[in-house]
């Protein structure tokens, strides 16, 4: 494979890589954006779906045994299954599964669960239950623009973006190398860091001793469109690798080219 065409297949895979990334990040937040708007009170469901549900507890209870539900459809019910402590401040909390009966109707109803003998004078925080005549309604009252048009969660497309960034990623590393290689066997490199020091630039480029180059040594540096723009002094050299110091008017870029004398 020639050099202009590892070129252009590294820069499709870097842009495809940077696509991907974008994509990715971009849907996360229109996942976390959703969340953020759904208040947790609020639960969405579909006439006979069941759902996971969590709540605060007011005060102490011994168990779901000692806890019940109120609410103003006797459609909706609940079974408990544990109570627990919050993950974040450590607050008594119950877990349980609500069911919206398939006769229900569309709408908006109320639920509270409290202790069975409640001696607090504390009101208990009210489920709003959203009732929703068919899935698509359902669907389009996502604060999330990719549930709420695509019908999928976006975080199942953030999860498939990232086979496309790392296999992206793997063939700019392994097109790279092969370029790299390539322009060695020319006696050329790539300019992979560059730092501005007095009267001129220091640079690093993947050529040393085994491509015949030692301290002392000179290269030409190429700009872009393959100009000479300077020429550098090896000061160290490793087998793979050389530091040179290049005194120039213009400036010295990373990704800018050398070439051996």
């Amino acid at each position: 494979m020639e050099l202009a065409q590892l070129n252009r297949w590294c820069n499709l895979a870097g842009k495809a890589g940077a696509i991907f990334c974008f994509l990715t990040l971009a849907v996360l937040l229109d996942g976390l954006i959703g969340q953020f708007r759904e208040p947790a009170h609020i639960i969405k469901v579909l006439p006979g779906m069941t759902v996971q549900i969590n709540g605060e507890l007011v005060e102490e209870v011994k168990g779901v045994q000692d806890l019940t539900s109120m609410s103003d459809s006797d459609q909706l019910t609940v079974s408990f299954e544990a109570v627990h402590k919050g993950y974040f401040l450590g607050g008594d909390m119950w877990r349980g599964r609500l069911t919206a009966e398939s006769q229900i109707q569309p709408g908006e109803y109320h639920l509270n669960v409290l202790p069975k003998t409640s001696s607090s004078t504390r009101k208990t925080p009210a489920f709003r239950i959203l009732v929703y005549a068919d899935a698509l309604s359902l669907q389009r009252s996502s604060k999330s623009l990719i549930r709420s048009y695509l019908g999928i969660s976006p975080f199942g497309v953030a999860a498939a973006c990232v086979p496309g960034i790392l296999l992206a990623l793997g063939l700019v590393y392994f097109l790279t190398g092969k370029r790299d290689a390539l322009l060695a066997r020319v006696g050329r490199a790539e300019v992979y860091r560059v730092t501005r020091r007095d009267g001129g630039y220091e640079i690093r480029f993947a050529l040393g001793t085994a491509h015949g180059l030692a301290p002392g040594a000179h290269v030409r540096v190429l700009n872009a469109a393959g100009q000479a723009v300077g020429i550098a002094q090896v000061e160290e050299s490793t087998p793979t690798d050389s530091l040179a110091v290049v005194t120039a008017d213009q400036e010295i870029k990373a990704g800018y080219l050398v070439a051996r004398q």
